[in-house]
């Protein structure tokens, strides 16, 4: 898998593929190398050529920090998959206030009216994917700005289905 991972304003392409039993990494042009890779809750522990680093890594979706006793290394990470979507679809789906579909289906009922005010995990959508009917829940409490699926409407990944603003009650 690939993945983004942007410093500031310099952004590195890592390939990370297990393969024979093995992990291996590719970072930026470097050539590919085995890594021994422990990673348990916040701490990260990895070899390479003989050498142990180890980091505490915190963060949400979007940006994290490795705190080392070398210094902190403040970053964010985009896999391969959410860019290929974002670019496909035209849209930015770094905005943490919009609902888009995680996965194709079928739109089966829509909760939310254009102009509820909501609570976090509220639910939303009714979708049906993979056989199975999901409740598609908000990601925060805020305002519905705009609905773009109707009931029966079928969707592919990455879809904007809901805009939420900031409440202002």
């Amino acid at each position: 898998m690939i993945f983004f991972l942007r410093q500031g304003e310099a952004e590195h392409t890592v390939r990370v593929e297990f393969r024979n039993q093995k992990l291996m990494v590719k970072f930026d042009d470097q050539p590919e190398a085995p890594v021994d890779l422990v990673y348990m809750g916040n701490d990260c522990n990895f070899l390479e050529n003989g050498k142990v680093f180890s980091a505490n890594v915190v963060g949400g979706k979007g940006e994290s920090t490795v705190w080392r006793p070398e210094g902190n290394l403040q970053f964010s990470v985009e896999s391969e998959y959410r860019r290929i979507v974002s670019l496909l679809r035209g849209q930015e789906l770094t905005n943490e206030n919009n609902v888009y579909a995680k996965m194709p289906g079928k739109i089966v009922k829509v909760i939310a009216k254009v102009g509820d005010v909501i609570e976090k995990n509220a639910p939303l959508i009714v979708m049906e994917a993979m056989k199975m009917e999901n409740e598609i829940r908000s990601p925060q409490a805020g305002k519905i700005t705009n609905i773009y699926v109707k009931e029966g409407q079928a969707v592919e990944t990455g879809v904007l289905l809901i805009e939420l603003g900031v409440s202002e009650e």
